[in-house]
């Protein structure tokens, strides 16, 4: 059973260590176990707790009250919040680190559904899954989920994935992208969205996946020359710099795409090269391109 800090607390909900003190000391809200040395140790039920009163009081309902109530109450509030009609981007994603904290599939499917019939596909996946995936990052950077918690959700997600990319029709378009992760990249998130997006779109697509080396890139870029190159670096921790300057090198004139947390800090100044802040970006790059 994980064990969480303070500071695990405040990066997972946002509030800050002080307020959760003040909770704890004025309402009773939480009752962490002490260590001898007297340091705060919170179990995983009193975070899903946490979280769901940070959800409940973002939505306007006070702490006051929320502390009266017990947890099958408050369970019963986050319900209502997170799947009516009007629920916001920022209930799905707090929605999402609950169900990613409980492990609940059947939760996850329910939001799912409820979610893509509110917004649809697409929009789903750039406002709630994405701005999700980019915060699950930092967390994931600060120790303050477990890998079986990312593993557990990215899995999920990954099936979403699959099942509408092979609803999509054949490509009717000529110029083929494929798609790579750069040698330290795991995650395939928005690989694979970026690879939903192009077939969409009616591009022939090639989808290598994670960890790519260079060198094994060169056969592949010189059998395929009239195509773009498409890649994410979000959790990577190294300077890609010299990765993609070898990518670069077998190119000719392809271009290659970029897109993920990391690529601002890539030193590389090459006209071949189109860098994309969002997936909105590629998008409407994907959406001006002729057969």
């Amino acid at each position: 059973m994980p064990i969480y800090s303070i500071k695990d607390l405040h990066n997972l909900t946002g509030i800050q260590a002080h307020t959760i003190r003040i909770w704890e000391q004025r309402y009773s809200l939480l009752t962490p176990e002490r260590t001898p040395t007297n340091i705060r140790r919170y179990s995983e039920k009193e975070l899903r707790r946490l979280l769901s009163i940070v959800l409940l009081n973002n939505n306007g309902l006070k702490i006051s009250k929320l502390a009266k109530l017990s947890d099958l109450d408050i369970a019963e509030k986050v319900m209502q919040f997170s799947e009516g009609d009007d629920s916001s981007v920022e209930n799905q994603i707090d929605s999402l680190k609950l169900i990613m904290v409980d492990m609940n599939e059947a939760k996850f499917d329910k939001m799912f559904s409820h979610t893509t019939l509110q917004m649809g596909f697409e929009e789903t996946i750039m406002k709630v899954f994405n701005p999700f995936f980019k915060r699950l990052a930092l967390l994931w950077q600060t120790n303050s989920v477990t890998e079986s918690q990312i593993n557990f959700i990215t899995s999920l997600y990954k099936q979403k994935m699959y099942v509408a990319i092979d609803g999509l029709e054949p490509p009717v378009k000529t110029k083929k992208i494929i798609f790579f992760l750069p040698k330290t990249e795991r995650q395939e998130n928005g690989l694979l969205f970026a690879n939903y997006l192009a077939k969409k779109r009616g591009f022939p697509t090639l989808y290598l996946g994670a960890s790519i080396p260079a060198d094994e890139l060169r056969d592949l870029i010189g059998k395929n020359p009239d195509s773009y190159l498409f890649s994410v670096a979000s959790l990577a921790q190294t300077d890609l710099t010299a990765y993609y300057s070898k990518i670069l090198d077998a190119c000719g004139d392809q271009n290659l795409l970029l897109a993920g947390n990391q690529i601002s800090a890539l030193k590389i100044n090459d006209p071949r090269v189109t860098v994309f802040q969002d997936y909105s970006e590629f998008k409407d790059f994907l959406d001006q391109q002729e057969d």
